[in-house]
């Protein structure tokens, strides 16, 4: 038997830390069989799965280094990426909206914040919350969608009509980043990035050319804003990993995208 206090049999979600995991130590958080997140809590820059790299290189090409910044995360996780920006960047506000509190609480008993990092947190599905605004209001600077059941990304958080909700808590020059899951034929990664075209002036994505050739698993990272983004500095820290990392936009980006639909809420689902 492990340690009980690593595993979580709750009513609504089933979840595991796996310690001594990563180069550098750290826990996995596997969530119903699927790794979810890693996190390093002795080191919040130990970011040892791609996804959160990417994110955070989106978020450190955003503003210049060491500058605070208001983030509203949808979806938890083991909170790595908000570790790693209350570590980059402090002073930062930041805010979670996590559908399960057990989990959330089942993560921060084993891996509590440090005392400096400034985080609330409240309890309900993201595209509610929003809908609401949120609970501190508006003036974001950065929104990370990072939802995901198992392998799934919820759907009534990838449409037009979410996106359209979600850029009103964002400041006038704040930053989307969405996380998807590169899935069969990579369709739900080119059809976010054509939602998000639709809306915002600029968007890029980052993946492993491997993931976009369809050739490996892994995740296309997508960032959106109606002001200019520093693409090539999003992409200089990004690619530091153990494989390349390719950054698409223009008409790369466009032929990635190819034909892919704009998500709406009407849509019929199969």
């Amino acid at each position: 038997m492990g340690d009980p206090r690593l595993e979580l049999d709750g009513e609504h979600v089933s979840a595991r830390l796996l310690p001594e995991r990563g180069t550098h130590g750290g826990y996995s958080l596997v969530i119903e069989g699927t790794t979810q997140s890693h996190v390093n809590p002795d080191d919040p820059l130990d970011l040892q799965l791609e996804y959160t790299r990417l994110v955070a290189s989106v978020i450190d090409g955003c503003r210049e280094p060491g500058v605070p910044l208001r983030v509203l995360h949808l979806g938890a996780g083991a909170l790595t990426i908000p570790r790693y920006v209350a570590a980059t960047r402090p002073g930062s506000v930041q805010h979670v909206v996590e559908l399960h509190r057990e989990l959330f609480e089942f993560v921060l008993d084993v891996l509590p914040l440090d005392d400096d990092v400034e985080l609330t947190v409240e309890f309900d599905d993201g595209r509610v919350a929003v809908e609401r605004a949120a609970r501190t209001g508006g003036g974001w600077d950065v929104a990370v969608v990072d939802v995901f059941s198992g392998a799934v990304s919820p759907r009534h958080m990838s449409t037009a009509e979410f996106f359209d909700q979600l850029d009103q808590l964002l400041a006038p020059d704040g930053l989307v980043v969405v996380n998807t899951l590169a899935t069969a034929g990579l369709g739900m990664s080119r059809e976010v990035i054509a939602t998000l075209a639709a809306r915002y002036e600029d968007v890029l994505a980052l993946a492993s050319p491997a993931v976009v050739e369809g050739m490996s698993l892994g995740n296309v990272v997508i960032a959106a804003s109606s002001e200019p983004l520093a693409g090539e500095e999003m992409l200089r820290h990004a690619d530091t990993g153990p494989r390349p990392i390719e950054l698409l936009r223009d008409a790369a980006l466009t032929a990635f995208v190819g034909d892919a639909p704009v998500r709406r809420d009407d849509d019929p689902v199969d």
